[in-house]
C-alpha cells in the first residue's frame, strides 16, 4: 500500500534536511526514489544528502512507525523524527518510509552503518 493511502505524517524537506544534518556521523542509502538516486551516489554522508533534500524543497509523507501515524497529515518537527524511525533491522539502522507529497513512489531512507565503518563519518 502506498504511503499516500496510509496514515502518514507530513515532513517539510527543510525539516528532514535539518534532522539529517544533526547526524553528521551517519551515511545513508535511498531505496526506491528515482529523484534522489539521479542526483546523488549512494551510500552518501549526511552532509551530501541534506542539502539536496533541502534544494528539492518538496513536502514528504512519512509512514508512521507501526501504523501509529495520524490520518490527518500532522506536520512533524525534526525532534520527533528519531521516534518515528524504524530500527528493527539486523543492524538496528534508522529507516524512514517516505514518499514525496506530489508522487506515488514509496521509498526508504536507511542509515548505512557499514558505510560508516568503510568510509568514516563523511566530515
Amino acid at each position: 500500500m502506498a504511503v499516500q493511502v496510509k496514515p502518514s505524517y507530513t515532513v517539510r524537506a527543510s525539516i528532514l534536511a535539518k534532522w539529517i544534518e544533526t547526524q553528521p556521523d551517519r551515511w545513508w542509502i535511498v531505496d526506491g526514489d528515482p529523484l534522489l538516486t539521479s542526483l546523488l551516489d549512494f551510500p552518501c554522508p549526511s552532509d551530501e544528502l541534506a542539502p539536496v533534500i533541502r534544494n528539492i524543497g518538496k513536502d514528504l509523507l512519512l509512514h508512521g512507525k507501526r501504523d501509529t501515524a495520524p490520518d490527518c497529515g500532522e506536520i512533524v518537527d525534526s525532534d520527533k523524527l528519531d521516534q518515528l524511525c524504524d530500527t528493527g533491522g539486523r543492524h538496528r539502522e534508522k529507516t524512514l518510509g517516505l514518499c514525496w507529497a506530489d508522487s506515488d513512489v514509496d521509498w526508504l531512507l536507511i542509515e548505512d552503518k557499514d558505510a560508516v565503518r568503510q568510509f568514516g563519518t563523511g566530515q
